[in-house]
């Protein structure tokens, strides 16, 4: 291979895709993400905080995580997502966690989203901490 024309990096690429049993015959697609849509599901990970003094903050907002990268990841055969923003809280509140977390480890692996990559995006913000402290040692 050689250096890729405009035409060429413009290309839709064909995502990676996996077959994941659930129960017995029962199985889903879950899906590699588009860049947009791994760059949109990192934003719905963080709340824009408005200080005291007016600037604007981003802090980690890791509730629903799982659900949250689900809902860009589990498809059909074509690769079409099944899921939309809205159905997130559903499938947080309605599913086992064992069977999310199964499903996530997988979209995970397809994604490279490392152990450090989601510990990164859903760590603690300083505001939990009142001293502004990010040591989890107790003090003394």
């Amino acid at each position: 291979m050689g250096l890729l024309t405009k035409d060429q990096l413009l290309k839709a690429d064909e995502l990676q895709m996996e077959k994941v049993h659930l129960d017995g015959e029962d199985f889903v697609y879950v899906r590699e993400m588009t860049a947009r849509e791994k760059d949109r599901f990192e934003q719905s990970l963080m709340t824009e905080v408005q200080n005291e003094d007016g600037t604007i903050e981003y802090k980690s907002n890791p509730e629903d995580y799982k659900a949250k990268l689900l809902s860009n990841t589990i498809c059909d055969e074509q690769g079409n997502l099944l899921l939309d923003p809205d159905d997130i809280p559903t499938l947080s509140q309605n599913k086992g966690a064992s069977k999310l977390e199964k499903l996530a480890n997988v979209a995970n692996s397809l994604n490279r989203i490392s152990k450090k990559d989601r510990e990164e995006m859903t760590k603690n913000s300083n505001a939990d901490n009142p001293d502004g402290s990010t040591s989890d040692s107790a003090k003394s």
